[in-house]
């Protein structure tokens, strides 16, 4: 492996030369925020941009409670994060990049993850994109601002900002926006985006297709457990049906948003686990705020008022909440259809060796990202040629916009929707 140095429009920058015929660009930059407040984007940099190491991750729980202390290991630690090591800090939004050597006009695969918009980031141990840079597609993965500093939602940011909410879904398409305007110095083609997320990123994605803001820069979407509009699993409410619930805990900071803003972070997040209820998950996510969300998305989809893209999405046999979002991402794919649009469902059901967890919620990005080799986990050959099929269809999909159903072998993943 080594350094590699390439111009672009914001600058020189140094990233790293993989003997497998690929190169990464770890840790850029591509804008920065005050805590609540809104993105502004990199637009150059000075000298040689260094980007040969991951950037930090968004300050989350488990940063003060770290997971390799606790007993029993939890279940996403072992599977996802054991052994690796994360910096974080508010100073988090960057990007990565994983793309074939030499290569003009590629596709570009943007990946949102996923964490409940509580945790994650853009460089555990299966966001792995070189699977797809063998294939000549970029593959970009991101941070952006999670739980508290991602969604807080707040009358006197309100008044402050002329809106509240949403930091980390606004981070999203700011990096979405980067991409598009920069990645051709990359070798991309800004013109053949996909965005491509699971559970949190994929509910990310679905609002990201309704927003007038981001449609513009997608040209295909893949929605791994969690696309779809829920009723009663991933139901999107108005940022003022929050207000009093972020009240709680901002009466504890200070009177004004500037006081919040001078708490250190980890009194910050400390203090905001202490008022956390079975609520959460209600309010520490994307909020109607009529700017990104401008409606309600069933009404969004009622309208028509959704991107106009090919559309790919999946659940598993053992995925969380199971009941929902199986059927919510059926109907969103049978709606697209009947609209005279292209979506594409599929049901994964690969039973994983190793536990006896199945086809667990977000089991199949091992398969999905390409990153098999990486995992714990006692793979057969079964499991590479099933993980080799998937990243040939997803690719397939990069570039075309459509699947070949019919090529691939795969009997642990069924087509259930085709256009």
């Amino acid at each position: 492996m080594n350094n590699i140095i390439i111009k672009t429009g914001l600058g020189a920058i140094q990233g790293l030369d993989l003997n497998d015929g690929t190169v990464q660009f770890r840790g850029i930059r591509y804008a920065t925020a005050k805590r609540f407040a809104y993105p502004t984007p990199i637009t150059s940099w000075e000298g040689v941009y260094d980007a040969t190491k991951f950037g930090n991750a968004c300050p989350q729980f488990r940063t003060y409670d770290p997971e390799a202390n606790k007993q029993p290991e939890p279940f996403y630690y072992k599977e996802f994060r054991k052994g690796m090591d994360f910096t974080y800090d508010e100073d988090c939004l960057f990007l990565n990049i994983y793309a074939p050597k030499n290569v003009e006009n590629a596709p570009v695969i943007i990946y949102i993850h996923g964490g409940a918009f509580l945790g994650g980031c853009g460089n555990e141990l299966h966001m792995d994109g070189s699977a797809y840079a063998k294939k000549g597609i970029i593959f970009v993965s991101i941070n952006y601002r999670l739980g508290v500093l991602g969604f807080l939602c707040d009358r006197k940011l309100t008044e402050e900002a002329g809106h509240s909410g949403n930091y980390g879904l606004f981070d999203q398409l700011e990096a979405i926006k980067w991409v598009h305007t920069h990645i051709a110095d990359f070798g991309g083609n800004p013109d053949n985006i996909t965005l491509f997320g699971q559970s949190a990123g994929a509910m990310s994605i679905q609002q990201h297709c309704l927003s007038p803001l981001t449609k513009p820069y997608i040209s295909k979407v893949y929605m791994a457990s969690g696309g779809g509009i829920g009723k009663e699993f991933a139901f999107v409410n108005p940022v003022e049906d929050s207000y009093d619930y972020f009240a709680r805990f901002t009466e504890k900071l200070g009177d004004t948003p500037d006081d919040w803003r001078k708490i250190p972070i980890q009194t910050l997040i400390e203090e905001f686990q202490k008022v956390i209820d079975r609520d959460l998950m209600a309010h520490c996510c994307p909020h109607i705020d009529g700017m990104i969300i401008p409606k309600a998305p069933s009404l969004a989809l009622a309208d028509k008022d959704y991107a106009d893209v090919p559309y790919i999405l999946s659940t598993n046999s053992e995925d969380m909440a199971p009941e929902f979002l199986h059927q919510m991402s059926k109907d969103f794919a049978n709606k697209i259809n009947k609209d005279g649009g292209k979506a594409y469902y599929f049901y994964f059901s690969r039973q994983l060796p190793g536990d006896d967890k199945g086809a667990f919620h977000s089991a199949e990005l091992w398969y999905t990202i390409g990153s098999i080799k990486k995992c714990w986990r006692p793979m057969t050959n079964e499991d590479f040629t099933l993980s080799d099929s998937l990243v040939a269809m997803l690719a397939e999909f990069a570039t075309t916009g459509a699947i070949s159903c019919s090529s691939y072998d795969m009997p642990q993943v069924s087509f259930e929707i085709q256009p």
